[in-house]
């Protein structure tokens, strides 16, 4: 990886990491059904959850066992199962530049897929189960990194 700006290795170096322990799904549903789905979604919302309407899905990010309960009220086109939930914890503000692209780019280095989502203040990445150890210590090894290199600037 090339070299990071100061200010970004500054950033990247007091992320901490949270993980819920839950397993998610990912639904796509027809946009026909993004009232229903939307609706749906209101009632069901958990601790982390998303929801992504653009002009041709709505997108569902919720817990496998919320999911699971309800499941039959709308029509799924597909259903991803057996996500994991990385988030990275501190506030960050909008205009932040290569912050997520950053730690995108170590999974990628690591060969783990992502699905990402933002909320205000913060970013969180879904991976794939069988890849959350693997996703959990790049980065952590990474943001170690960042910390040493923060420790040697000072």
């Amino acid at each position: 990886m090339k070299k990071l700006p100061p200010g970004l290795c500054h950033i990247l170096a007091q992320t901490k990491l949270y993980t819920d322990g839950q397993e998610y799904v990912i639904v796509n549903i027809p946009l026909e059904q993004r009232y229903e789905g939307a609706a749906l979604f209101a009632k069901l919302a958990t601790a982390f959850s998303a929801v992504v309407i653009d002009k041709d899905q709505l997108t569902l990010v919720l817990a496998a066992d919320v999911w699971d309960e309800v499941k039959g009220s709308v029509e799924a086109v597909q259903e991803a199962p057996g996500y994991r939930l990385i988030t990275f914890d501190l506030p960050l503000e909008l205009g932040l530049v290569g912050y997520l692209a950053t730690l995108a780019q170590v999974l990628a280095e690591a060969g783990v897929s992502i699905f990402a989502t933002s909320a205000y203040q913060r970013d969180h990445l879904l991976v794939m189960q069988s890849d959350f150890d693997r996703a959990w210590r790049a980065l952590s090894e990474f943001i170690a990194t960042c910390r040493g290199q923060m420790e040697v600037s000072s």
